[in-house]
């Protein structure tokens, strides 16, 4: 019986949080992407420029994706339902400008320090969520994303130079690089409420398509009409593997990205961005041996003692989980875990009541 018991627990525990699960995988493949990127902007000679790791990726994960689909026959694919294809388009759009900006960042920023900037699109997520589909912070999701901001402002320390190989960043590359950091946070928050507004409507991995398509596009008309800049040709096989290695985890992240995002609202699941901060960490140790004062120790903790405390917290009482009716065996109902949401209402459908059950009487059955 107990054994019947913790099954059922973890069982319930799963099928609640699953959303959160393959947020938080897909957080250990973009921190190793955002890793190697960083690698090749400061270490490469010449070293290479943010379009082109921006292209590097997302050609590779285009032909990936595009051949899984074709091989696993996704329904839909490549160009997705008719009704969502203006919002499959608007998601690659908003999702290049948050690419972009986070790769650029890395040229003049450490990795945590680019990091800490992307933990403001959780909240402008939130946000834009709230006004354009509706949804809302529970309490628990409002107060742990508040203690999670605390823990961001404790670990962003931002210094007036960065030293980065052999150069030094000066005060206003580093302010530019911050700018277009913020310009990738209102990016990704685009994406993250377009995804949601997408709910299950489309495959993730169309998707995830789209996305690449448009960066793909984007970066090599940049590439090739922009006088300032230059592809480079990787010169070493690290270079080759570092990119190859880019395009791998930007499919695999995109990917549990968007089925996450499917399947959780963005408030929740933005919280799990903040496991970012932990790897990034790691990274800037092994690789540059740059070791985190108390502080960064501090805001770290509580970034991620906030983000176990969502993840283990009881679902909130919202749409999309709790549609059902007022009967004894809820385990009856049908439920589907997201929302999808129409271009012109933007609103959540209301739940017409079931009538209470007629009661027969005796004379009637007579």
């Amino acid at each position: 019986m107990i054994l019947v018991r913790v099954k059922t627990v973890a069982k319930n525990w799963y099928d609640a949080n699953i959303g959160l699960l393959l947020f938080a995988m897909a957080q250990l493949f973009s921190s190793s992407m955002n890793l190697f990127a960083r690698i090749l902007e400061t270490t490469s000679d010449p070293p290479m420029h943010a379009m082109q790791i921006v292209f590097a990726r997302m050609s590779i994960t285009m032909v990936v994706c595009t051949i899984y689909m074709w091989m696993n026959k996704v329904q839909d694919a490549p160009l997705g339902p008719k009704e969502v294809r203006p919002l499959l388009v608007l998601r690659g759009l908003t999702g290049f400008f948050g690419l972009f900006g986070m790769y650029y960042s890395l040229t003049y920023l450490s990795l945590s320090d680019a990091t800490v900037i992307s933990f403001l699109s959780p909240t402008v997520a939130g946000f834009t969520c709230s006004v354009f589909l509706k949804e809302k912070f529970g309490r628990v999701d409002k107060i742990a994303g508040f203690i999670s901001f605390f823990g961001v402002i404790l670990i962003a320390q931002p210094t007036q130079s960065l030293t980065t190989g052999d150069s030094t960043v000066t005060t206003g590359e580093r302010l530019g690089a911050v700018g277009v950091a913020l310009l990738g946070v209102l990016g990704a928050a685009g994406a993250f409420t377009t995804i949601r507004c997408i709910g299950q409507r489309a495959h993730p991995l169309i998707s995830v398509n789209y996305f690449a398509i448009m960066c793909t596009i984007v970066s090599s008309c940049a590439l090739g009409f922009s006088p300032s800049l230059d592809f480079v040709l990787p010169q070493a096989a690290w270079q080759w593997a570092l990119l190859f290695g880019i395009g791998i985890c930007g499919f695999c992240y995109q990917f549990l990205l968007t089925a996450g995002l499917q399947r959780e609202k963005a408030g929740r699941a933005g919280n799990m961005l903040y496991l970012q901060m932990f790897l990034a960490f790691l990274f800037e140790k092994l690789v540059w041996n740059e070791t985190p004062d108390w502080m960064e120790i501090t805001g770290s903790g509580v970034i991620l003692g906030s983000a176990v405390w969502v993840a283990l917290s009881k679902r909130q009482t919202e749409a999309g989980y709790d549609k059902v009716s007022a009967v004894d065996d809820i385990e009856s109902q049908s439920q589907q875990p997201t929302e999808t949401y129409e271009l012109t209402d933007l609103t959540t459908n209301s739940i017409t009541p079931i009538p209470p059950p007629v009661t027969v009487t005796n004379n009637q059955r007579s």
